[in-house]
């Protein structure tokens, strides 16, 4: 059922968009690159401090509104600080946590925010639970998005919306700067904008506390030669869902959340019944060497497997097994599961270099 407002209504209009979203989409992995906007986007209506509420999400965009009155100009500049940190806060989190090398996760960190605010007169026709705006003034919101602006992240308000707020003659503050552009079907629309960058130096990440085992004793090492690129077998390794066709004896794996693999991770391999929850605990990922590490979540084991390249393309891949340092650890599992664990560790890296190898 559609209703139909026809008396326009005074409204804010505020859109962030993530800028160099369309490349990052076409040119990198789809599943990845989904989780990542999806994070950032929930980021964005989380930072919401004017009271804005959601019409809509557009791929790269949140439509933003709020009926009434626009509010103070410094509010205004206020919400876009906010979510521009919040932005990049969760960029520098992702780019931290990250253990993959797709173009999605490298890539994220090269995206940015701009937003453009506009006050205007829109109708609204209600669709289901969602409000969809009719009107010149979000049209304008719209194409301001593709403009003229030399900056890369910038907040651009209309200067309709200056003038509203009674600022159309009157300087706006230090390091806003007057723009226009003309659009076909609307004409000539005067705005002015402000670079955004200046507010990285308020962004803030505080990284989470190491999960590894803070004094390890290496108790168990594997190694083999693989015909495969140290890059083929590293995506394979920290893929987890992938663990199905090499881990031995492995019947389910569990996750905690559906988010691909990072620092933080929780999964378990489902064998015996009785098998440890494991934390992706650290990575270490350079040209001619990969490192990935994982660490049972009560601290007690951890396996880190070491991908070096070699001349001949193949790769030399080494597993090391760690406990805590501690007498009663060691002792109980050289004697009750240090045998068992091998056997299975040399199972599982002969499957995985069939894996590597087959068709």
């Amino acid at each position: 059922m559609q209703t139909m407002q026809s008396t326009p209504v005074e409204t804010l209009f505020f859109i962030p968009d993530i800028s160099g979203f369309t490349k990052f989409v076409t040119e990198t992995e789809i599943c990845h690159s989904q989780h990542i906007v999806k994070e950032l986007l929930e980021a964005l209506v989380d930072a919401n401090t004017l009271e804005l509420k959601v019409a809509e999400f557009e791929g790269d965009a949140v439509l933003f509104y709020r009926h009434g009155p626009p509010p103070p100009l410094e509010a205004i500049v206020e919400q876009a600080r906010r979510m521009f940190v919040e932005f990049h806060g969760l960029l520098q989190r992702i780019e931290y946590l990250r253990v993959c090398r797709c173009g999605a996760c490298t890539g994220a960190s090269r995206l940015g925010l701009k937003v453009v605010a506009h006050h205007g007169a829109a109708s609204t026709m209600a669709v289901k639970d969602h409000v969809k705006f009719i009107g010149r003034d979000v049209i304008v919101a719209h194409r301001l998005l593709k403009n003229s602006v030399p900056e890369a992240e910038y907040l651009l308000l209309t200067q309709a919306t200056l003038a509203r707020l009674g600022l159309a003659d009157a300087d706006t503050g230090t390091g806003f700067a007057p723009g226009a552009d003309a659009y076909d079907d609307l004409g000539k629309i005067s705005y002015r904008y402000r670079s955004l960058a200046g507010y990285l130096a308020d962004v803030r990440f505080d990284p989470p506390p190491p999960s590894g085992l803070k004094d390890p004793v290496k108790m168990m090492r594997i190694s083999r030669r693989i015909d495969a690129s140290a890059e083929r077998i590293y995506e394979l390794l920290i893929d987890l869902p992938a663990r199905m066709q090499w881990i031995d004896g492995i019947k389910s794996i569990e996750f905690r959340d559906d988010r691909p693999n990072q620092i933080g991770k929780v999964h378990r391999c489902v064998r015996e019944g009785n098998d440890p929850e494991v934390v992706t605990s650290d990575a270490r990922i350079g040209e001619q060497a990969l490192e990935f590490w994982e660490t049972d979540t009560k601290r007690l084991g951890a396996c880190k497997y070491s991908l070096t390249k070699a001349a001949d393309g193949a790769t030399d891949v080494v597993l090391e097994f760690f406990v805590r340092r501690n007498l009663i650890v060691q002792l109980v599992f050289k004697a009750l599961m240090q045998r068992k664990l091998k056997a299975g560790f040399e199972r599982s890296l002969a499957n995985l270099a069939r894996l590597c190898t087959a068709g």
